[in-house]
């Protein structure tokens, strides 16, 4: 039988996962499915790698591992379909809340304390869509959070534990690299530790820099640049949302705030009764490490490393680690007595109903989630096609991804034109049926998918539409001299 404090973890660990799979189920029920199109396009990504592997699957700026993970599962599975990457991306969530547990558990003494606040990490809105979105950024917020909390630690094996997270959180985004320098520089000059040896600190210090270590490596190897991603970012962002200024500095800090207002307001509430001198000491070091992170970010985004959307996404960690101190300390106060129970109470339900009903209607809106319903309708009725089939989609908007991810084989997809903001757009192929048709016999497409118009009126009726948006068969050429084929007449 195992011991007794075996089993509580246990049970802890598992209310903890069953409450993060009830806020997923949650956002999903109220109809959340993607941040933006950067999930599809990862799913897509992911899928192709699975399709043919190899090292670097985007050749881009954007960090490996993720697409290591996911792309690696579907391999095995033998199953490239969107329901793969969405499962992953759910068990993936369950993992990061298990993750904040730990974290929480080194962070706060008491261990019923460390479970409110793993609980209400698992639960505030973010939390809730990121354990959804196809997208890393909650798996690395939670392995960021861990790092910084095994500075609280003067324990060897939970700093290594700390290191090696945040090097593959640093593979994952670019968010973690700040707070992997501020932990190898805390873990070498931490004053408490001078006296012992230097080798396992400058260990974990070293294996904490491994990742970002890589990537630099490898864009040397690969572009010719260390800091090659790095320019690849600054032109996109500078395409799409111009030049950098004051607003980038402060963009990181206001996001915090604005985004998850009830989180702070509830920390500072249960502050207030007095759990302050309970959980302070703690969570300095950590506190002290995430606060440069975002400050190096706000500076990073001065030379155009902004987020051009949803900027809340990067700080996650900060978010996690103030939920972990906000749900401790009102379980700190709960645990004191009855009138700080009574306090507690009315600070937090008045922090939640000024947040809920005055600041986010005032000044936290969000940017627009999204659905992409249609897309994925006419990507799942894709999937049913041939193997050899080849489509033609149609791209007004960054939804192809969506299409493609939906069908499980976005090989067999060709672009009418590419969106890059950094170059300007070529014409439609479908803004004539004549240049349809010449695009159809260029690419040899035996399917086509793009808005019911009178560029595609002339292939027939289409196997599948939704709200406007068609897949359409193209038939073969009768002609044995023609090896393209024509649009149905």
């Amino acid at each position: 039988m195992p011991p007794s404090g075996a089993r509580k973890t246990a049970v802890e660990l598992a209310l903890v996962v069953t409450s993060k799979l009830a806020a997923c189920g949650a956002a999903w029920g109220l109809g959340f499915r993607a941040v933006s199109d950067d999930d599809f396009a990862r799913v897509v990504l992911a899928q192709e790698l699975a399709h043919a592997p190899r090292l670097d699957p985007t050749g881009t700026s954007w960090l490996p591992l993720p697409f290591w993970l996911t792309g690696g599962l579907m391999r095995a599975l033998g199953d490239t379909s969107l329901t793969v990457a969405r499962t992953a991306a759910v068990a993936l969530g369950l993992a990061s809340a298990a993750l904040v547990y730990a974290a929480a558990r080194i962070l706060v003494r008491d261990r019923r304390a460390a479970l409110a606040g793993a609980l209400l990490a698992a639960v505030f809105p973010w939390s809730a869509r990121l354990g959804v979105a196809t997208v890393p950024e909650l798996p690395t917020a939670a392995m960021s959070l861990f790092g910084a909390a095994t500075l609280a630690t003067p324990s060897t094996k939970a700093r290594f534990a700390g290191a090696a997270l945040l090097s593959c959180a640093c593979l994952c985004r670019y968010e973690p690299w700040p707070l992997a320098v501020a932990f190898a520089l805390a873990t070498l000059f931490e004053r408490d530790a001078r006296s012992g040896s230097l080798a396992p600190r400058a260990s974990s210090a070293a294996l904490a820099l491994v990742g970002p270590a890589a990537w630099l490596l490898h864009n040397r190897i690969a572009h010719g640049e260390a800091l090659h991603f790095l320019g690849r970012v600054s032109a996109y962002r500078r395409a799409v949302a111009g030049e950098a200024s004051l607003h980038d500095l402060v963009a990181y800090p206001l996001a915090l705030v604005r985004e998850e207002p009830e989180l702070w307001l509830v920390a500072a509430g249960a502050t207030l009764v007095g759990t302050r001198p309970l959980l302070g000491a703690r969570f300095a070091r950590p506190a002290v490490a995430l606060t440069s992170m975002v400050a190096l970010l706000s500076a990073a985004a001065m030379r155009g490393g902004a987020p051009t959307h949803h900027a809340g996404r990067a700080v996650l960690a900060v978010w996690l680690a103030v939920a972990v101190y906000a749900g401790a300390a009102i379980a700190t106060a709960f645990l004191r007595g009855r009138p700080e129970r009574r306090a507690v109470l009315a600070l937090s339900a008045a922090s939640i109903a000024l947040g809920v009903l005055i600041l986010r209607p005032w000044y936290a809106r969000l940017d627009s989630m999204t659905t992409r319903t249609r897309e994925l309708s006419i990507g799942a009725a894709a999937s049913a096609l041939p193997r050899d089939a080849r489509v033609l989609v149609e791209v007004r908007d960054f939804g192809f991804f969506a299409v493609e991810a939906a069908s499980g084989a976005p090989w067999n997809f060709v672009l009418d034109r590419e969106l890059d903001p950094r170059v300007a757009a070529r014409e439609s192929s479908f803004a004539t049926a004549a240049l349809l048709e010449r695009r159809i016999a260029a690419v040899r497409a035996t399917h086509v998918v793009g808005e019911v118009s009178e560029a595609t009126r002339h292939l027939g009726p289409p196997l599948a539409m939704a709200d406007g948006l068609g897949l359409f068969r193209v038939e073969p050429s009768p002609d044995p001299t023609t090896s393209a084929p024509r649009p149905a007449p």
